[in-house]
């Protein structure tokens, strides 16, 4: 197993240890912190196999200079006038990322996305609202379950459309499966 697959493990499974330590915990600020903790590691778990599905393309002459861009997350620029890729970050939407590689590889975007595209906006919304905070506010175990679920449905999904086979933790669910 290389650095990266374990370090994508290790963060999948701890969003599924925080999920189970907070269902069994009932004070609030623990729960809270727990549930937390669970959702924003989905994320991470999410953008690392994102960036990791791109860097596969990142270079390819197959996909122009702004795919690139998007792929890489660095900014074009127009040097002795040809476009070219910078070392300057330019970050794009998630879902825009998303969107582009299923667009590139499946057949029907609106198939790949049915069933967790919509839970991903909300949970991606659910984020927004912890990341940057303008009120307090809790999330619940089912926010943070559909979170987990959308973003499992997701890769499994850019996996099919990109290696023609799902991702194959995604069939554990919310479940953390077998110890290694």
């Amino acid at each position: 197993m290389s650095e990266f697959e374990a370090y994508s493990n290790e963060l999948l499974t701890s969003t599924k240890k925080f999920l189970q330590e907070a269902k069994a915990n009932d004070v609030k600020t623990e729960k809270q912190r727990l549930l937390r903790s669970a959702l924003t590691h989905s994320f991470f778990f999410l953008e690392d196999q994102l960036n990791y599905l791109a860097s596969h393309f990142a270079t390819s002459a197959d996909f122009s200079v702004v795919e690139q861009s998007l792929l890489t997350e660095k900014d074009v620029a127009l040097i002795k006038g040809r476009f070219v890729l910078t070392d300057k970050k330019k970050y794009y939407r998630l879902e825009d990322r998303i969107e582009f590689l299923l667009t590139r590889f499946s057949t029907d975007l609106e198939a790949s996305k049915s069933g967790w595209f919509s839970d991903l906006s909300s949970s991606i919304k659910v984020r927004n609202r912890l990341v940057h905070p303008k009120e307090a506010h809790n999330i619940s175990e089912d926010e943070v379950e559909k979170t987990l679920l959308a973003v499992l449905g997701c890769v499994s999904e850019m996996y099919s459309a990109i290696f023609g086979k799902k991702f194959p933790p995604a069939a554990l669910g919310l479940h953390i499966g077998p110890e290694s």
